[in-house]
């Protein structure tokens, strides 16, 4: 299957696309990265059964040529095709590890994900991490106790790592309170994450300078 380069204005929209994209965030990663892939187009009528969002995005950015490709399908087939697309979408899944090693190590910019999104991930992690457990010693009274690493030990086990993670819990009420307060510290130190917010604070606080 061919690709080729079209005009904009030739292809038209599938109308009753039940799909809501971003399509400001699909502007951003048309600048960033261009397009990567081509929409897909029913032959006979020139209409976007896949990628709607990305021709809608292409035209707000003032693009005169698309890439495509053309499928032979008669309507029935068409809308087929649009339901299955977007369902098969949904039914994908990720593994966050990868995931994590994946953004770490490219630039966020046009890839939809914002440096707060690296945050949750690395909670989520560590949230669903296993305790690891050793057998007390004859002397003990517990039959077994879960390993509490040292500072040191914890640092020789992330050696590799360029990012840690500082878990704290909270109440939820104290939580609500604790996310709006650093939504605020964000806007006064111009920093896009909760964790550029909390060292910006803590180094006005204890008069410190922060680590580079």
């Amino acid at each position: 299957m061919e690709s080729k380069s079209v005009a904009v204005d030739s292809l038209t929209e599938f109308q009753g696309n039940p799909r809501k994209g971003n399509v400001k965030e699909l502007i951003e990663s048309l600048k960033a990265n261009g397009q990567y892939k081509p929409i897909v187009v029913q032959k006979s009528s020139q209409m976007i059964i896949a990628g709607n969002h990305l021709w809608k995005a292409a035209k707000e950015l003032g693009w005169t040529e698309i890439n495509i490709v053309e499928v032979d399908v008669d309507d029935s087939a068409a809308k087929k095709i649009v339901a299955t697309d977007n369902r098969l979408a949904d039914l994908g899944a990720y593994d966050e590890r990868l995931l994590l090693d994946l953004l770490g190590d490219i630039d966020l910019t046009g890839t939809g994900y914002v440096p707060a999104d690296v945050d949750d991930l690395l909670a989520m992690i560590e949230e669903q991490s296993t305790p690891e457990w050793k057998i007390a010693g004859a002397e003990s009274q517990h039959e077994n106790v879960q390993i509490r690493a040292s500072l040191e030990e914890r640092a020789d086990r992330y050696a590799e790592r360029t990012i840690r993670l500082l878990m704290c819990e909270y109440p939820n009420h104290q939580y609500i309170w604790i996310i709006e307060a650093l939504t605020e510290l964000r806007q006064k130190y111009a920093v896009d994450n909760n964790a550029f917010a909390i060292l910006h604070a803590v180094a006005e606080v204890t008069g410190l300078e922060i680590p580079k």
